[in-house]
């Protein structure tokens, strides 16, 4: 078997992080538990993190590498309400490909007990929050959407996404996220709409 690089081994042991803390909690992340689950020493681990809070900010680089996508595919898109739709739709489909992440995003108090990760945390969602804004204001501008304040239509439709996400992990992930998500994004197209 070929011998892993250091950014694959990395992988690996960030998967496993999001694993365990989809599985058993986020106490129960350990790099002892983490070691036997991916297969290497707690030595070998401490080579690629300095710490468990180390693990989560590689977690949280997954967030950027998400953002990334959702900002070039967002770029070739020139609608700002397709744009819109995009932008919760995709929410959708990543997390529906990638339920445990929603284990760590609804973990706050991995968040709040670490200045450095609560940091981490707030430069993505205010970046999250940049990206929509932006759509925003090009839709007014194009007289495309009611004249909303732009922070109410960010509020509802970063709430509506979370909400969403809530009621299907709640129910165990029972119905499908993304037509759950195409249902509710019309009611609001038609807030944000309105009548023109």
């Amino acid at each position: 078997m070929a011998r892993l690089t250091t950014e694959e081994r990395q992988r690996m042991i960030v998967d496993e992080a999001i694993k365990i803390i989809h599985n058993t909690g986020y106490s129960s992340l350990s790099i002892r538990e983490l070691s036997q689950k991916v297969g290497i020493s707690e030595s070998a681990i401490y080579r690629h993190f300095l710490n468990k809070e180390d693990i989560i900010l590689g977690i949280l680089s997954r967030f950027g590498e998400f953002d990334e996508q959702l900002i070039n595919e967002m770029n070739l898109i020139s609608n700002p309400m397709d744009k819109i739709r995009h932008f919760v739709l995709f929410h959708f489909k990543f997390l529906e490909k990638n339920k445990e992440m929603t284990s760590v995003l609804f973990s706050e108090h991995i968040f709040t007990e670490s200045e450095i990760l609560r940091n981490k945390m707030m430069i993505t969602i205010q970046k999250r929050k940049e990206i929509v804004s932006n759509v925003i204001e090009a839709a007014k501008k194009e007289s495309k959407i009611s004249d909303i304040p732009t922070r109410e239509l960010l509020t509802m439709l970063l709430g509506y996404i979370r909400l969403v996400v809530l009621e299907w992990r709640l129910s165990s992930f029972s119905f499908s996220l993304l037509e759950r998500g195409n249902q509710v994004l019309k009611a609001i197209e038609i807030i944000m709409i309105g009548e023109k």
